[in-house]
């Protein structure tokens, strides 16, 4: 199987389990997902960059459980497009 183009190699990719604090902080930072909103411009895993400070271009995330949108209830996963707000987490 190959990656995108854009993707580094299997073996240059940080996987990185996102626990329950970490969703935390993120579902606090919802206004909406791609669902219930029309500014959902941003996908989750962006979202989860910012929180963890991790690098974008070699960072894969794997959710240790689902998260839902607060607004519309909809199951959320890393490429989901959100609507974000900055808040103190």
């Amino acid at each position: 199987m190959t990656r995108d183009f854009f993707d580094p190699p299997w073996e240059e990719t940080d996987i990185v389990i996102v626990d329950r604090i970490t969703l935390d902080k993120a579902r606090r930072q919802l206004a909406g997902c791609e669902a219930c909103s029309d500014d959902a411009e941003i996908p989750f895993d962006w979202l989860l960059d910012r929180i963890t400070g991790k690098d974008p271009t070699k960072t894969d995330y794997v959710l240790e459980t689902p998260i839902r949108c607060p607004f519309c209830g909809r199951e959320i996963g890393e490429k989901t497009l959100v609507e974000w707000t900055e808040s103190d987490g």
